[in-house]
């Protein structure tokens, strides 16, 4: 609960957003699952879904470079997890979808990693983390979900 200018208190919509942000992902999971429903063709689909799961993680990048400016903490480790999200999207981008799959699914593991130990740390907000975590972690469900649909497609089972 949070109290707006009122003083009255109200729920807070950031957990609602934090997961609103996996909702494209959910969806593209469900056209991987019923590919009849899918407005999409295959590999335009998977375009769709690394392109949007890449660039997730460049937010979830860039959230962390935000929280260090506002922190002024010295030092230059800050430059590696800003830099590290946005380098995998690139490079996501150019390889084989279950490729791509894999390495976006580590990418948010360990950004998301990075996140928790940083939290644990108190670098950064415990309610942010929280929700972080939470994100991270169906995120990276999705991921491995449609690599496990895809390779099984591709398998033909």
């Amino acid at each position: 609960m949070i109290k707006d200018s009122s003083g009255e208190a109200r729920q807070a919509a950031f957990p609602y957003f934090a997961l609103a942000t996996c909702l494209p992902l959910v969806l593209g999971l469900g056209f991987f699952i019923f590919p009849d429903f899918s407005p999409f063709a295959p590999s335009k689909l998977e375009t769709i879904f690394v392109g949007y799961a890449t660039l997730l993680l460049g937010f979830f990048s860039g959230i962390r470079f935000g929280t260090k400016l506002l922190s002024k903490r010295s030092g230059n480790v800050w430059i590696v997890p800003f830099i590290a999200g946005p380098l995998l999207g690139l490079m996501v981008l150019s390889v084989p979808f279950s490729l791509a799959l894999a390495m976006l699914a580590t990418g948010f593991g360990a950004h998301g990693a990075w996140d928790s130990l940083s939290a644990f740390r108190g670098k950064l907000p415990t309610r942010y983390t929280a929700m972080r975590t939470t994100t991270t972690w169906i995120i990276c469900a999705i991921l491995i979900l449609v690599f496990i649909i895809n390779g099984v497609e591709k398998a033909g089972i």
